[in-house]
């Protein structure tokens, strides 16, 4: 019998989800005194949102190994796609903005 978690869907929804949460967790404590949008405005006024991005898809390592050690493969390639879907989008952001 197939595992309801074993889908592509669930990867992909763990691995856009898990870098938010971390970077709700970075926002709430160290910056819990601006609001949602200056906090944005502020990091890409600093140059480090695309940074911040980039450390929070790590956590993508984590949700991958605890997909694939339970066997849920089409689960762990979720997770490899949405990890590809932030680093074009990093490597995007990194080549318009010149600082590649």
């Amino acid at each position: 019998m197939k595992k309801k978690v074993d889908k592509i869907w669930v990867g992909i929804v763990t691995g856009i989800v898990l870098p938010m949460i971390v970077m709700g967790i970075y926002y709430l404590s160290t910056y819990a005194h601006l609001t949602a949008p200056d906090f944005l405005k502020k990091m890409v006024f600093q140059s480090i949102l695309i940074k911040l991005l980039s450390l929070c898809a790590i956590v993508n390592l984590g949700a991958f190994f605890s997909f694939f050690q339970t066997k849920n493969d089409r689960a762990a390639r979720g997770v490899i796609f949405a990890t590809l879907v932030f680093a074009f989008y990093v490597m995007i952001s990194k080549v318009m903005g010149g600082t590649l």
